[in-house]
Order: structure tokens, then C-alpha cells, then sequence
């Protein structure tokens, strides 16, 4: 394994080559180093966003989450372990169930806060914090009373603070994703700014779509417009 390499493996993975990310990673002869598998869980992980089939998609996110575990293992205070595993454990544990998603969020906002930690100039993990932020934001009294039954460090969020992560994300890279764009016109929407919501709906409606995470933001943006 040379930096090159991985150099190579990231440009693929930035450019929405995941199979060709994948692959090369797979073919390197210290494919079991942190940073390999740590590379090969996000490469996993964006795979099964391309696909529509339920059955598919859970079979690379439980891929992934092979791959992210361990990367962890063998490093824990890896920035890119513990990013990836918090991202793809939120997404293993709602495959799990509601129970088991809400059981996994203090350890999903613990390995995204060792992240961000070990690298607060990322703009991902920022984007990272700012969804889990706003998703708790917007739970149902419902869901809040059970992450209260079950866990004993329940997390508490709210929508300034999903905007200052975005925020900052955005100001470290613009444009670096279009996720981020879309969550900014959410996170102003719900706080009642619908000029700023509207202004950052219509940049994620024109975002050029290479991946699915593109194409859902353009989707997502488009109909948010229509209803401001």
C-alpha cells in the first residue's frame, strides 16, 4: 500500500466511482491497515445508496459495517474508523429496528464526536454531526420517551445546532456535498427562515447529479420549493 494508492482510492471515491474505489482497495497487499479498511467500509457503504432494492441495500450496509468494525479494532482513535463507523452503525441499527436505533444513538454521536476530534477541519464530519443533530431535532414525543427508557445518556439536540454544524461544513468546503445543501434549506425551514431555506433548496435543486445522494437532493429540493 503506497499514499498514491490511496490517493487514487479517494479521487475514485470522490468522482462516484464506489465499485472502482472498491476494487482497487480490495487488490492492495495491506488490505488489513486502518486505513484500507476504513476506505473499503465508505466505498461498501455508498454502494448500497445506489441501489433501490431493500434486500441489496442491507447487505452492503452490513458489508460496510464489517469493514468499519475492524477498522475500529484496529485503530480506535482513527478519525476515518470512527467516522465511518458511526455512519454506517446509524444506518446497520434502523435496519434493526426502532428499538435498536434508538439504542445505538449515544454510541453513533460518541464515534462522530472522537472524529471530529481527531479532525475538525473535515467538512463530512461536520455534515455528519449536523444530521444527527437535526434528526433528533425532529423525533415525535413518541421516540423521546423511548431513547429515555433506554438509554441512560439519552442525546439532546436542536435545530441551531444542526445549522451550526452545517454551517460550518459548508464554510470549511463549499459545495463539497450536496446533502449538505439540501439539510441547510431543511434545518432554515425549520426554523422558520424561509428565505434562507429557500435560497439553499434551490442551489441543492441545481446540483449536478453523479450519485444518488444527488439525485435525492435534487428530488427533495424541488418539491420543497414547490411548497414555499
Amino acid at each position: 500500500m503506497s499514499a498514491e494508492e490511496l490517493k487514487l482510492a479517494d479521487e475514485l471515491f470522490d468522482d462516484a466511482k464506489y465499485q472502482d474505489a472498491f476494487e482497487l482497495l480490495d487488490k492492495l497487499s495491506d488490505k488489513d491497515s486502518v486505513e484500507v479498511q476504513w476506505r473499503l467500509a465508505r466505498a461498501v457503504f455508498f454502494i448500497s445508496k445506489q441501489t433501490q432494492n431493500a434486500d441489496e441495500k442491507a447487505k452492503f450496509v452490513r458489508e460496510a459495517f464489517v469493514y468499519a468494525e475492524k477498522a475500529l479494532a484496529l485503530d480506535g482513535a482513527s478519525f476515518g474508523a470512527n467516522k465511518w463507523f458511526g455512519a454506517i452503525l446509524s444506518e446497520k441499527s434502523s435496519l434493526d429496528g426502532t428499538t435498536e436505533r434508538v439504542k445505538q444513538l449515544e454510541n453513533v454521536k460518541k464515534h462522530f464526536s472522537l472524529a471530529k476530534d481527531a479532525n475538525d477541519s473535515d467538512p463530512g464530519i461536520w455534515h455528519m454531526l449536523g444530521q444527527f443533530n437535526f434528526k433528533i431535532s425532529e423525533l415525535g414525543w413518541v421516540t423521546r420517551k423511548l431513547i429515555n427508557s433506554v438509554s441512560s445518556n439519552p442525546p439532546s439536540a436542536s435545530f441551531e445546532e444542526a445549522l451550526e454544524c452545517f454551517e460550518k461544513a459548508e464554510n470549511l468546503k463549499p459545495g463539497f456535498y450536496s446533502q449538505n445543501q439540501l439539510y441547510l434549506g431543511k434545518t432554515f425551514l425549520a426554523l422558520k427562515q424561509k428565505d434562507k431555506a429557500k435560497q439553499w433548496f434551490q442551489k441543492a435543486s441545481e446540483v449536478e447529479v453523479r450519485s444518488e445522494d444527488d439525485r435525492v437532493c435534487r428530488e427533495e429540493a424541488a418539491e420543497a420549493l414547490k411548497k414555499l
